[in-house]
């Protein structure tokens, strides 16, 4: 009777382990199936930066060569900051378009995915100087061009709050890039810690 009751307990157990892991595979692949839309938005985002990093260079030399008479050289130094911007874009995202980089180890992808948040938080040192510097340059071509100085100083005003406002829409869509990065780092050491 008693070994009818230890067979039936062992049964039962080996019923709820298979029960369990067959949840534990589905909510595996439910969180995968988070992170691939995470990986898509960013890669959506970076998408939209380098397309418009691409067309910048045209519309830059139709703006400001074409238009506004500025010299080449401040367009030529508005082009290579947009190439700057899109070798840089793409250069981070390459890791992310792989399909399958959450199909695999997820200590590979999150190596992979923790350097592409770092190299994208790392863009601000050098994207924020870059375009101070060439807000400076705007400015400097804007006086160089104007006949009087209220003229320039009025160019340059407008250049500075246009310059905020590509600031506050840059900083915007970068720290939603990086939640997005770091909602993607917590879900695989909530995956690995199970």
């Amino acid at each position: 009777m008693e070994e009818l009751n230890i067979e039936e307990m062992r049964r039962q157990m080996d019923i709820l382990r298979n029960k369990l892991q067959q949840q534990q595979i589905v909510s595996d692949r439910m969180v995968r199936r988070s992170m691939k839309k995470s990986v898509v938005n960013i890669n959506k985002r970076y998408l939209m930066i380098s397309t418009l990093s691409l067309l910048m260079i045209p519309l830059s030399y139709w703006s400001f060569v074409r238009l506004n008479g500025m010299s080449i050289g401040f367009w030529l130094v508005t082009s290579v900051i947009m190439l700057i911007a899109f070798g840089y874009t793409y250069w981070n995202g390459k890791a992310l378009r792989n399909d399958q980089l959450l199909d695999g180890n997820l200590l590979d992808a999150y190596r992979t995915v923790a350097r592409a948040k770092k190299r994208d938080h790392d863009w601000l040192r050098y994207g924020i100087p870059l375009g101070l510097l060439w807000l400076a340059y705007f400015c400097y071509e804007s006086f160089r061009l104007s006949e009087l100085v209220n003229e320039g100083l009025t160019h340059c005003y407008l250049g500075i709050i246009s310059g905020l406002i590509g600031l506050a829409a840059g900083l915007k869509l970068h720290f939603r890039t990086q939640r997005n990065y770091r909602e993607i780092l917590e879900q695989i050491e909530e995956v690995t810690r199970e």
